[in-house]
C-alpha cells in the first residue's frame, strides 16, 4: 500500500491558502453585510452590464428633469406673481377712478391720477423683473429687460398725445402708442424679443410653454389704461376738471373690463404650472421605478449574506483551530 504525504512546507502553504481564501469570502460578505451591495458586480450580473447601464443612463436623465422642472417651476410661478400684482394694481385702480369721477372732487381726482402714474411705474418695473438671472417677459432675450424704464416711457405717452383736442383724442393717440403695429411702444418702448420662449422640457412626454410677453395684447391694454389716467395731471394737455374726470372714467371702465383677459393670462399660466406639477410627479415615480430596479441588480441580500458570513466565521475559527493543533504536532511528542 502506497502512503502519500506532503512536506511541512507544502503544508503550511496548504494552510495558508485555505486561511487567506476564507478570509477573503469573510471580507466580502461583511462589505456585502455592511453596504448593502454586491461586490462583485460583474459575476452578480454574468457580464451582462447592458441593463444596469441602462438604469443609470435614464437616472441621469431624469435628474437633469428634475433641475429643469424645478426651473420652470421657478420661472412660472414668478410670472404668475408678477401678472397677479399687475392684476391687483390695475383692478384696485380702476374702482378708485370710478370713485374719483363720480365724486366731484378735485382732490379725489389728483390724488388718483397721481396714484396712476406709481402704478403705470410698478407695472413697468414688475415686467422688468428678473428670476435666475433671467427676462421673464421679453421673449427669448433673457438677458436684458424688455421695457425701457417707465419715465421714459411717459415721455413719450405725453408727446404721443400732445396736441390731441379731446379726452377723444387723447385716448386715440394712446392706442396707436401702444396697439398699433409699428407704434411707439413697439419701435421704443418695447426691447425684448418678437419670438417667444422654447417650450421647457420637463420629460420624454411633457413640455410647459410660456408665449407670454410684455407686448401682449392684456399687458399693453394695462399699460395703456394706467398712462391713460396718469395724463389726467399732465400739464401739456391742459385739461378741465370735467375733462379729467372723463378721462379717469374712461381709464376705469378700460381697465375694469380687462381684467377677465388678465385672468385668462393667469389661468393659462396655472394650466402650465399644473403640467410641471404632474411631471414631476412622474419624474419621481419614474425614478422610484429605476433605484428599484438598481437596487434588484446591485443589491446582495442581507439574510443570506449574514447567514454565509456566520458560516465562513465558523470555518475561520475551525482552520485556526486545525491549524493549532497541527502545529503542536511533533515526532518526540508522537513517541514520548
Amino acid at each position: 500500500m502506497t502512503i502519500t504525504s506532503i512536506g511541512d512546507m507544502a503544508q503550511h502553504l496548504m494552510n495558508t491558502r485555505r486561511t487567506t481564501s476564507v478570509k477573503q469570502d469573510l471580507n466580502r460578505l461583511a462589505y456585502e453585510l455592511s453596504s448593502g451591495r454586491k461586490e462583485d458586480v460583474a459575476k452578480a450580473l454574468k457580464g451582462d452590464f447592458n441593463m444596469l447601464a441602462g438604469v443609470e443612463r435614464q437616472l441621469t436623465v431624469l435628474e437633469g428633469y428634475d433641475i429643469a422642472s424645478k426651473d420652470a417651476e421657478l420661472f412660472l410661478e414668478t410670472a404668475q406673481s408678477t401678472v397677479g400684482q399687475v392684476q391687483a394694481i390695475t383692478s384696485e385702480l380702476g374702482q378708485d377712478l370710478m370713485t374719483a369721477s363720480v365724486s366731484g372732487l378735485k382732490a379725489s381726482v389728483v390724488s388718483v391720477a397721481t396714484n396712476a402714474s406709481n402704478d403705470f411705474d410698478a407695472i413697468v418695473s414688475a415686467l422688468n423683473g428678473r428670476v435666475a438671472d433671467r427676462s421673464m417677459f421679453g421673449g427669448t432675450a433673457t438677458d436684458a429687460a424688455p421695457l425701457i424704464d417707465a419715465d421714459t416711457m411717459m415721455a413719450q405717452i405725453s408727446a404721443a398725445a400732445a396736441g390731441s383736442l379731446n379726452v377723444s383724442d387723447i385716448v386715440t393717440a394712446l392706442d396707436d402708442y401702444f396697439m398699433a403695429p409699428g407704434g411707439g411702444f413697439e419701435t421704443g418702448a418695447y426691447l425684448g424679443s418678437a419670438n417667444d420662449l422654447a417650450p421647457m422640457r420637463l420629460n420624454d412626454n411633457q413640455a410647459a410653454e410660456f408665449n407670454f410677453r410684455a407686448d401682449s395684447t392684456e399687458l399693453r391694454e394695462a399699460m395703456r389704461d394706467t398712462a391713460l389716467a396718469a395724463l389726467a395731471l399732465d400739464p401739456g394737455l391742459n385739461l378741465t376738471f370735467d375733462e379729467q374726470k372723463h378721462l379717469l372714467r374712461t381709464a376705469s371702465e378700460s381697465l375694469l373690463t380687462g381684467q377677465d383677459n388678465l385672468t385668462t393670462v393667469r389661468a393659462d399660466i396655472g394650466f402650465n404650472q399644473e403640467r410641471v406639477e404632474n411631471a414631476m410627479a412622474e419624474n419621481s415615480l419614474s425614478r422610484s421605478s429605476m433605484l428599484m430596479t438598481q437596487s434588484d441588480l446591485l443589491s446582495a441580500d442581507q439574510t443570506d449574506v449574514a447567514g454565509k458570513l456566520q458560516a465562513v466565521q465558523v470555518q475561520l475559527e475551525m482552520v485556526y483551530t486545525i491549524t493549532a493543533r497541527l502545529s503542536q504536532l511533533t515526532l518526540a511528542n508522537y513517541v514520548r
